[in-house]
């Protein structure tokens, strides 16, 4: 195109608009900064020889080598957070885990706040980790690592109002279990890949279940079953946060 049209900026803009829709559509938009540069270098050239290619090779060549080298980096931090992105989901499925064991024994686990406490610490670590990431990449959209965090982030917000609701209210043997269970089948598929659907269509099976159950008797009863549904709301929400994740991935 320099040879035929000449070299100036016109002609290294028209290049620009060839350029860059080709490598978005082969998907090469790595190399866009590489070709970019390696035009510039014809644009502003006026003897091209068998020197000058020699030249533009050698530093073709330091370009890839630094970027094999950078590629290196990224594959560990995203396999770092990878890591940390399971023993997040092993946390939570453990502080439901224990969650759902207070439903029956009406007590709290001893080590929960230090569960709470691990988990925070590790999400504020992940969250730099994918900050990263996105940082390392220009052209490539990294949007799954920052908002898989910001998903985990507001899950933790959910789990600590559903933690508060131990400490107001008592039930019955028939509406903790009910509850127990479900709460313990939300922890055994907490991982990664679950779209939520089908645990937040068996949540609302529960809400109905317990509105058939018989009405409070006294202002003690009446306070505990809005306290039960608050606590079904907030596991809903937790729920959902990660079904609107999973349509977004």
């Amino acid at each position: 195109m320099y040879v035929l049209l000449g070299n100036n900026p016109i002609i290294f803009g028209l290049f620009l608009l060839i350029f860059i829709p080709i490598t978005i559509r082969f998907k090469i938009e790595d190399g866009m900064v590489v070709g970019a540069v390696l035009s510039t270098h014809l644009l502003t050239s006026t003897n091209i020889n068998i020197q000058w290619i020699i030249n533009e090779v050698g530093l073709t060549i330091v370009g890839i080598s630094v970027a094999m080298m950078f590629n290196l980096y990224n594959v560990s931090l995203e396999e770092d957070f990878e890591k940390n992105k399971h023993e997040i989901e092993e946390q939570y499925k453990l502080i439901l885990l224990n969650l759902s064991t207070s439903l029956i024994t009406q007590a709290v686990s001893r080590n929960e706040e230090k569960i709470f406490g691990a988990v925070e610490k590790l999400i504020y670590e992940t969250k730099v980790m994918a900050q990263r990431i996105s940082n390392n990449y220009f052209f490539r959209n990294q949007d799954y690592y920052l908002c898989y965090i910001e998903m985990r982030i507001a899950q933790l917000d959910t789990l600590k109002k559903m933690k508060k609701h131990f400490s107001r209210f008592y039930m019955t043997y028939e509406q903790t279990s009910i509850l127990s269970e479900f709460t313990r089948k939300v922890a055994v598929n907490i991982h990664a890949d679950n779209d939520c659907i089908e645990l937040i269509r068996n949540l609302t099976l529960l809400k109905e279940e317990y509105r058939r159950m018989e009405l409070p008797k006294n202002r003690e009863e009446f306070e505990n079953r809005a306290l039960l549904f608050q606590f079904l709301n907030d596991l809903e929400d937790f729920l959902i946060i990660k079904k609107e994740f999973k349509e977004r991935f």
